[in-house]
């Protein structure tokens, strides 16, 4: 709670028309919200969720484009979430959670759980997972000037994937990858490749910019850069493709690669007065 709320500050309550009342440090964003305002149920915003990420359990989405219904007002239904091979985790009624999209660790939404996860396996995961008590780009998202977000993922109607954190995290694991298998000769010179690009992605990082729509222009330009330099290998572990290539992408992961671009030309490229539009168009 220290990071939300340091000693000695002055912590501020506002109580807004529907009787929520929400905390904040004293010119800081809102880091609380008590939906009754009777103090009994006091849940953390997106904002505290952003600085804290692991402060709650989280759900993740089966994809960004999930999140287009939630930013909608939907609750969050268990076909819209992505069941880990060891199957969902623990949980009771009424517990809070937070929502995350794949490979984006900025947590979307908070919500209550509406069933517990033995109830849920005996329904056969359908129905409603979380019902939704605030989300990004709600009401009182939208009452905290200057509109803040925690990175490029985060656009005016969706959330998808971190890419600028995406591509360090690859690069960090070509890196390791490299000093557990290439030889000592050739070790050196990829080495320090790795160690620029990671230094590039974080240069990246650091200059991202605030409005989401500049946001979607960069991660859609920095796409077709990624894509490009990529090669796709129906066989990954082929020795001469792992050679001849550093960063070598399965099938799999270039159809996430290929969605995300859709989801960004979507966002940015077709308008209302495009609807409806052939298949072929579009691609």
């Amino acid at each position: 709670m220290d990071v939300l709320f340091p000693p000695k500050v002055e912590i501020a309550v506002a109580k807004l028309r529907n009787r929520v009342l929400v905390y904040s440090v004293e010119g800081d964003f809102l880091m609380l919200f008590d939906i009754d305002g009777r103090g009994t149920e006091i849940y953390p915003t997106v904002f505290a969720l952003w600085r804290v990420p692991a402060l709650l359990p989280s759900f993740l989405l089966k994809g960004g484009e999930v999140s287009l219904f939630m930013l909608g007002g939907a609750d969050l239904m268990f076909p819209g979430i992505s069941v880990p091979a060891e199957g969902l985790p623990s949980f009771k009624v009424g517990e809070v959670w937070s929502v995350k999209v794949p490979r984006n660790p900025a947590p979307v939404a908070v919500g209550l759980t509406t069933l517990s996860s033995t109830e849920a396996m005996k329904a056969g995961l359908r129905g409603k997972d979380l019902r939704i008590t605030h989300y990004y780009r709600d009401s009182l998202r939208e009452s905290v000037d200057g509109h803040f977000v925690p990175n490029a993922g985060f656009l005016e109607d969706i959330v998808i994937e971190d890419l600028a954190a995406s591509l360090v995290a690859q690069d960090s694991d070509s890196a390791e990858g490299l000093d557990r298998h290439s030889p000592h000769d050739e070790q050196d010179g990829k080495t320090t490749d790795e160690v620029e690009k990671l230094a590039v992605a974080n240069d990246a990082m650091d200059h991202l910019p605030s409005s989401s729509t500049e946001a979607s222009k960069s991660q859609v330009e920095q796409l077709n850069v990624e894509v490009g330099n990529l090669k796709v290998s129906d066989n990954v572990g082929d020795e001469s493709a792992a050679e001849e290539e550093q960063h070598t992408l399965s099938a799999e992961e270039v159809d996430s690669l290929l969605d995300n671009c859709l989801l960004q030309a979507l966002h940015t490229t077709v308008k209302d007065k495009d609807l409806s539009m052939p298949g072929s168009t579009l691609w």
